[in-house]
């Protein structure tokens, strides 16, 4: 089936109606069955925050934590080095399930190991990124995007967050065009550029039933339901971007660290905006395990800007608009999906919510 990612443009398309999942280069391989006894540890944390809810923010907040705002045993230098993404494809030829294996002793460029980064001893933990929920054992009809093991790793912790689902995928679209054209085409054309002054499209496909629905609502309803559990830290975008420093002391409590008032300021400073925007050559997302890719390595799979700036951080996504009428019909299906009215307001707004941090 890799073989359409041949067709220029549009080889995404028979890719996904031969059963292949979108996006092609997401694949639960990993989390499925009991594969992640393979390459997951107790005490690893697993910062699966939903699409478009701030990712890289928190795998490089929950870094600089770990490592009390100081340099580190390695250089923060992509997050795919430091903090990698199991569950994403690197080359249409690979599995995730090989691509564990490879990052466990594979040689950089520079003669230095990856697993230097990612699994150094001098770290108290190992972090990872998802963008899954947990799995829901009897749920019918089944979750798909529910994939990770929280109750069955309870030495693991997980971090979730939540965005505004019109928030979300008002960000979609200028985030899918910063994609660089040797990714799209090494995919099948996949993502597709998207409008820059027209949300329509989007709208419609993160709907449910859409195209991407199941990414934004089973994750919120998913996570919803894992709330209380002990290794899970459920957060809201809102909630971070307003109180920034709060999210810090809960993240590093969490995890548990303890950091002095110096150590706190030097993270806060790591993990603000402004920092990260300054620095992000680190948030390119290189392809570590396909080394060719992007020029051999000087490119990741995004532009510059891609994954962090400070309009992208603040929810500023340029000229895009919702009609009346769409964030009426958006509303009206977070009320008949989600049906408690406290998880209806917290998806929308954030604050306290039963079950998590105060």
């Amino acid at each position: 089936p890799s073989l359409f990612f041949k067709i220029p443009h549009v080889g995404f398309i028979p890719w996904a109606f031969s059963g292949g999942q979108i996006p092609p280069y997401f694949a639960y391989e990993v989390w499925q069955g009991e594969n992640h006894e393979s390459w997951l540890k107790d005490n690893d944390v697993v910062i699966s925050t939903g699409v478009k809810s701030g990712t890289t923010w928190m795998l490089y907040c929950t870094h600089y934590i770990r490592v009390k705002g100081q340099a580190g045993p390695k250089p923060f230098v992509d997050v795919s080095y430091t903090t990698p993404w199991p569950e994403m494809v690197q080359h249409p030829e690979h599995t995730t399930m090989q691509q564990v294996e490879m990052m466990k002793n594979f040689t950089l460029r520079d003669g230095s190991n990856l697993a230097e980064y990612w699994n150094n001893k001098e770290y108290p933990f190992r972090i990872f990124k998802s963008h899954y929920a947990p799995r829901q054992q009897g749920k019918k009809p089944a979750m798909q995007g529910a994939k990770l093991p929280v109750r069955e790793r309870p030495n693991v912790k997980y971090v979730a967050m939540v965005r505004n689902g019109l928030e979300v995928v008002k960000s979609f679209n200028p985030f899918v065009n910063k994609h660089r054209e040797e990714f799209r085409t090494m995919w099948g054309g996949f993502p597709p550029p998207a409008p820059e002054d027209d949300i329509t499209e989007s709208f419609n496909n993160w709907m449910p039933g859409g195209l991407f629905g199941f990414i934004w609502w089973e994750y919120v309803s998913g996570w919803w339901t894992f709330r209380n559990d002990p290794n899970v830290l459920l957060l809201h975008y809102s909630d971070m971007i307003t109180d920034p420093r709060t999210g810090i002391k809960k993240l590093a409590a969490f995890m548990g660290v303890t950091l002095t008032p110096s150590e706190f300021e030097d993270v806060a400073v790591k993990c603000s905006k402004e920092y990260m925007a300054a620095h992000e050559s680190n948030f390119r997302y290189t392809l570590p395990l396909h080394p060719t890719f992007g020029n051999n390595g000087e490119h990741g799979l995004m532009d510059l800007g891609g994954m962090v700036s400070k309009r992208l951080m603040t929810g500023n996504s340029g000229n895009l608009k919702y009609s009346d009428e769409q964030k009426a019909q958006w509303a009206k299906m977070e009320e008949e999906l989600f049906q408690d009215p406290v998880l209806v307001k917290w998806a929308r707004e954030g604050g306290s919510s039963p079950g998590t941090f105060a």
